[in-house]
């Protein structure tokens, strides 16, 4: 990998104040104390990371993420971006993110934050609705909310918000009148999530027992398509299956290393990476819990306990179902290069007819029609 190469580090701060119902990350509810076994073993980890994979390029960006990442304290946070200046060093324009909750933010917080090193926010608002707030187990209100976001723009933080659609029984009206309150902040990034009811969550278990009914395919399609004729009249298109911005320089410049099929460091318990490591491109995941992954630092010397080679299907199909994601698709081309892999060009011409995919060039990409059927088009690219 080249030094020009974008390349990130991601954080896992695994404690969360209350572990929301449809939420399957491996998180843990917050206990007393500051947690420093587990800040130091992260110091620990990002240097042993340094030591062992080597410094494949300046860090592009820095993630915190969770479980929730803002209950850290700044000098916390901190330490653990001047550990990762001194290890991998940092792009001039690196982007150095935490993601946050409304109720913990104020306009001393966010300065801190800000005075800590970080320069972007993800905030998890979720909704602008009371009722909907309660219903996804969340413990701030509205007006919280719209106070956490101006109290980060106060900061200078570059501020972007999460929000969920397609509840059980959500309108197309209500649903519509939802992304106008969220476009109303006038942010330049939005995160618009389709709700998932994932086994073994609360809402999972909900589904299971028949106390929950989630809406049909059709219809979540519907407020979908919706959401993408809305947002982009508002000047803040999708370059992503789910994310908007309203530039390039708006885009999240952490998780379009995942979208690009890049690599990154994972620390944290139960993170996961991509690297180059003894030649080959390497699946790393930690040990989940933390204090297993306290311990995995203690004995080995870092938090890994899973290293997968990966095959070069295996790298296809990465690049498959991640690059497809973004609006700008893949080259294939690069893909052939990379991988050796050539796709079916019956089946892809198959797919372009039914108007599920578009090619220019070399490169691929997903037409609106096949936006919610992804998964099943990248196995069709597979075989």
């Amino acid at each position: 990998m080249s030094a020009s190469t974008p390349f990130g580090l991601y954080v896992h701060w695994p404690y969360c104040q209350r572990l929301c119902p449809y939420c399957d990350f491996n998180i843990y509810r917050q206990r007393d104390g500051e947690h420093d076994d587990l800040l130091q073993a992260i110091l620990a980890d990002i240097k042993a990371h340094g030591e062992r994979i080597g410094v494949p390029g300046l860090l592009h960006s820095l993630s915190f993420g969770g479980g929730t990442p803002s209950l850290m304290k700044p000098h916390q946070i901190r330490a653990v971006i001047e550990t990762a200046a001194k290890v991998f060093g940092f792009d001039e324009n690196v982007e150095i993110s935490l993601e946050a909750n409304p109720d913990a933010l104020d306009d001393e917080i966010c300065q801190n934050f800000a005075n800590a090193g970080i320069n972007r926010l993800s905030i998890g608002v979720q909704s602008l609705d009371d009722t909907a707030l309660k219903f996804l187990g969340r413990d701030h209100s509205a007006a919280q909310a719209q106070k956490a976001v101006r109290a980060a723009q106060k900061a200078g933080l570059r501020v972007s918000a999460d929000f969920i659609y397609d509840l059980p029984g959500q309108s197309i009206e209500e649903w519509t009148r939802g992304l106008s309150a969220a476009l109303a902040l006038n942010l330049a990034h939005y995160s618009f999530y389709a709700l998932t009811i994932e086994p073994g969550t609360a809402f999972g278990v909900q589904v299971q027992k028949g106390r929950l009914n989630p809406s049909t395919e059709n219809h979540a399609f519907d407020l979908y398509a919706l959401t993408q004729d809305i947002t982009a009249k508002a000047g803040l298109p999708a370059y992503e299956v789910s994310n908007h911005a309203r530039s390039p320089d708006d885009q999240s410049r952490h998780n379009l290393i995942y979208w690009q099929n890049g690599d990154w460091v994972g620390v944290g318990p139960g993170a996961h990476g991509r690297v180059n490591f003894n030649g080959q491109r390497t699946a790393m995941v930690s040990a989940m819990r933390p204090d297993a992954y306290c311990n995995q630092v203690k004995g080995t010397g870092w938090g890994i306990n899973e290293i997968t080679p990966l095959t070069r299907e295996d790298i296809t199909m990465e690049a498959l179902s991640m690059g497809l994601r973004l609006r700008t698709g893949l080259d294939l081309y690069g893909l052939k290069t990379r991988t050796g892999h050539v796709i079916n060009q019956t089946k892809l011409q198959s797919l372009i007819d039914e108007g599920f995919l578009q090619l220019h060039n070399t490169r691929l990409s997903v037409r609106e029609k096949g936006w919610a059927v992804i998964d099943r088009l990248v196995l069709e690219l597979l075989t």
